[in-house]
């Protein structure tokens, strides 16, 4: 099961993490990861919002485990963690 990565079109912080995840981790996650973006997955992403009342974006999800926001730091331990 991948991670998903929820996201929104115009979000200054999704934009950072998946800038983030290309330039300073080198794509090393890429294949384990799903990019949602809410404005083409609307169903799917709300579900997962609801289910897991997630509040702003971006969002990180496996499993149980859910990361929100975006500070490098916590971004690698979860990636560390659920990849």
């Amino acid at each position: 099961m991948k991670i998903k990565l929820l996201t929104r079109k115009n979000c200054p912080n999704c934009n950072g993490l998946k800038l983030f995840l290309e330039k300073a981790l080198n794509n090393k996650y890429k294949d384990k990861i799903e990019i949602l973006e809410e404005e083409q997955n609307r169903d799917v992403v709300g579900e997962l919002i609801e289910k897991f009342n997630i509040q702003s974006f971006p969002a990180m999800i496996k499993g149980e485990n859910v990361l929100v926001g975006f500070q490098p730091s916590k971004l690698i331990n979860f990636l560390e963690t659920n990849a």
